[in-house]
């Protein structure tokens, strides 16, 4: 079992190191030691397992179950970093997520209290058991519990912040949450790992401590999906430390959650009267059909708005009347409809895809091929392909 005693370890210490590197990264926002403090306390907890199953409980007895209350700070900070991601500022009474682990400090502060050798025979009867008891089962289960409700919440937020840049922005691969999801995701593969471990442990012959090693493997990858995605921004933001943000902070859009709520329950309130519906709907389809606005590469609602001199809530509301689609595929389905249009020039046979897609106004060949793909069922090369041979007939 000493296996699992160093592979933790080590996932302690390279968490250590993680938060050393967060703590050192500038600007120091409410997002860096959000995550910092998270990646701290994932490696902390770590060597709770460690401690136990490689005996130095004897020789420091007094750290007995300090590590252990620290897995009910999992959730409130997972669900503090994704809010913070998704509202750009730390949610109001956020200190009030860690009552359930201040409560738990306080109900062990009588073993807290005990002598070193009381503390010893603690550390064997309950998590060098041969067998995990139903007791620790329960409040494991319990724990799963406390975290899969801040998963859900946080997913929910992650999918509203994404309905809401699709309804702002048209390139949104660089501010997009899809590493945040799969952090999400790697929790609920934890919470699975510990409960398989757990009632393995409660039915078969392994002790506590096992248990707590076994999950500390899963914890062990979060920390190194951490690790992998925050060396990777590190070396974007030092090869581009002097060029301007690629899309506008989310901060200027003003649709609220309220909002949010309405649309997603289908109450969309129309504010325009039949007269600026059709005044409106005649300026965007200059914007769109003469001027093909859609080509600029991070047009977003805003910027939109303000060249046809309406507020980008009118617009939001224009596209879905007009149109029954996001912002973000209103103006991706006419670049692609742009594209296919230039394909069809002999001339174009000249540029290659990706050049005729980058003038068009995407950013980048994956968005293009994704966009293409969605609203022509083909990939692009299919589609030259095709437009060649029927030139050819």
């Amino acid at each position: 079992m000493q296996i699992l005693v160093l592979l933790n370890f080590a996932a302690a210490l390279q968490g250590f190191f993680l938060t050393y590197l967060i703590a050192q990264n500038k600007p120091r926002d409410n997002r860096s030691w959000v995550l910092g403090l998270l990646t701290f306390v994932l490696s902390l907890s770590l060597l709770g397992g460690v401690y136990g199953l490689s005996g130095y409980y004897k020789v420091f007895p007094h750290f007995t179950n300090v590590a252990d209350p620290l897995f009910l700070l999992y959730g409130p900070l997972l669900f503090v970093y994704i809010y913070v991601l998704t509202h750009n500022h730390l949610p109001k009474y956020y200190f009030l997520h860690a009552l359930p682990f201040v409560i738990y400090v306080l109900a062990f502060i009588p073993l807290y209290l005990k002598s070193g050798e009381e503390k010893i025979q603690f550390v064997e009867a309950i998590f060098l058991n041969d067998h995990v008891p139903l007791k620790a089962l329960l409040m494991q289960v319990g724990r799963v519990i406390h975290i899969l409700i801040y998963i859900v919440v946080s997913l929910f937020f992650v999918r509203m912040y994404q309905q809401k840049i699709k309804d702002n922005f048209s390139d949104i691969e660089k501010i997009s949450l899809e590493q945040a999801k799969r952090l999400l995701y790697l929790f609920l593969l934890m919470l699975l790992g510990a409960l398989v471990a757990f009632v393995l442990g409660y039915f078969l012959s392994y002790s506590f401590s096992i248990s707590n090693n076994i999950i500390g493997l899963f914890v062990g990858v979060l920390i190194y999906a951490l690790a992998y995605s925050t060396w990777n921004k590190q070396h974007v933001h030092l090869g581009k430390a002097n060029e301007k943000p690629s899309a506008p902070d989310l901060s200027e859009v003003k649709m609220t959650l309220a909002e949010e709520f309405d649309k997603q329950k289908g109450r969309r309130v129309f504010v325009l009267s039949e007269e600026q519906f059709h005044d409106f709907s005649k300026r965007l389809e200059q914007a769109v059909e003469q001027e093909k606005l859609f080509t600029e590469n991070e047009i977003s609602l805003a910027e939109l708005s303000k060249k046809i001199a309406i507020q980008p809530y009118q617009l939001s509301e224009l596209i879905s009347r007009l149109y029954g689609e996001s912002f973000f595929d209103f103006i991706n389905r006419h670049r692609i409809e742009e594209i296919k249009s230039r394909l069809k020039d002999p001339e174009s046979e000249t540029f290659s895809l990706l050049g005729i897609a980058m003038d068009c106004g995407f950013n980048s060949k994956s968005s293009f091929n994704t966009a293409f793909k969605k609203f022509t069922g083909q990939t692009p090369s299919e589609y030259r392909r095709k437009e060649r041979l029927r030139s050819t007939m």
